[in-house]
């Protein structure tokens, strides 16, 4: 009765309270000794064998998700490969796009002007860029055989030869040349997208580029895929982000710092790291770019006049760490002097042929105005 009458005088509410506060205390010493009891069995690692296993395990967290959404794209792809192409060309279209006229993005026809006058000439930088390649590789084989006899180390020219020789299989194929309507100054080509070169229709208005300056840009583009720098700039972004992981797991293992950190360190780490190899692959671009016209027998000047054109529709003079170019400024100087170099090796020699070709069309065209004057 006593019982009785002092449960019907306390809250519902605080006899639940004692009742799971009791009941957390007794866990919470249950759990205490048995953790006790496993440390005294089991001591606890030193924290310089902890870190390095963090560090491992977080590394190999990063590599697996790397390499499962790679597969994961690759199945996606073979799965339907003209839809997937389809759906990339748009998802790319509308990621570039930029309209001050509200215009949904999409390409040319290909009746346009405009995509006519894109293919025309990409297809003949096409074969000069296949031309150069097998140029080289012939000239590597010949060092590397010279080098063999000599006993040289070999490392290097083993690498170059063999970047050589897949660029000569992604270049191979049928491609496709996209002009957009976007008012955008720009052309590129995209590791999502292979065997695809697209051009805005903005960069031809607003720069109006000669066939042998468009000629030189379209080189440019094609040279990355040749050395695979779409490819390698997803694998460094890829390790920045794993290095990134790893760094905050050694200083910040409770992940309190992680968001003020992100922002930071993740950016010096981005420009340090990615941003430097994108300057190193646009200044080889270039290098393999004035190449192909040479060997497609453009004029090799249009090279710097293309890229004065691009640096002054820039505005961008001065050179920072935080840039995915190298300054237009430099690279207009460095291309003048690969022409000069270019010029004193001299012309080609399928170039000869053809200039002889244009000088007798030309005295034939003279001689036939003067026969009917």
């Amino acid at each position: 009765a006593i019982a009785a009458e002092v449960m019907a005088s306390l809250p519902l509410r605080a006899l639940l309270r004692g009742v799971r506060l009791r009941a957390c205390r007794r866990l919470l010493s249950s759990t205490s000794g048995a953790a006790s009891a496993a440390r005294s069995i089991v001591p606890e690692a030193p924290w310089y064998l902890r870190r390095p296993v963090r560090v491992f395990r977080v590394a190999v967290l990063g590599f697996t998700l790397y390499q499962t959404g790679k597969a994961a794209g690759h199945t996606e792809a073979l799965q339907d490969p003209d839809g997937m192409v389809k759906t990339l060309v748009k998802a790319i279209l509308e990621s570039q796009h930029v309209s001050s006229r509200g215009a949904k993005p999409e390409a040319h026809g290909a009746d346009s002007p405009l995509q006519v006058h894109v293919k025309a000439v990409g297809e003949r930088v096409l074969a000069a860029t296949r031309a150069w390649v097998a140029h080289e590789t012939a000239r590597l084989e010949a060092e590397l055989e010279a080098a063999k006899a000599r006993g040289e180390y070999l490392g290097d020219l083993r690498d170059h030869l063999r970047d050589l020789r897949a660029g000569a299989e992604r270049i191979a194929g049928e491609w496709t040349w996209l002009v957009t309507n976007s008012e955008g100054v720009n052309a590129f080509v995209s590791p999502y997208c292979p065997r695809h070169v697209f051009v805005h229709e903005g960069l031809l208005h607003a720069l109006t580029p000669t066939e042998d300056e468009l000629a030189f840009l379209i080189a440019h583009e094609l040279s990355h895929v040749v050395f695979a720098h779409g490819e390698r700039q997803l694998e460094h972004t890829a390790i920045a982000a794993t290095a990134q992981l790893v760094v905050l797991s050694l200083i910040d293992p409770t992940g309190v710092l992680e968001f003020v950190l992100t922002a930071t360190f993740g950016q010096w780490l981005e420009a340090a790291y990615v941003k430097e190899y994108s300057r190193v692959s646009e200044a080889q671009a270039d290098d393999c770019g004035i190449g192909i016209l040479h060997a497609g027998c453009f004029d090799i000047r249009a090279a710097s006049s293309m890229m004065a054109k691009v640096g002054e529709a820039s505005g961008h003079t001065r050179a920072s760490w935080t840039d995915t170019h190298p300054p237009p400024l430099e690279r207009v100087e460095h291309l003048q002097r690969r022409a000069v170099a270019l010029a004193e090796e001299g012309t080609h020699q399928d170039c000869r042929s053809v200039v002889q070709l244009l000088k007798r069309l030309y005295r034939a065209s003279t001689r036939s105005k003067r026969e009917f004057a």
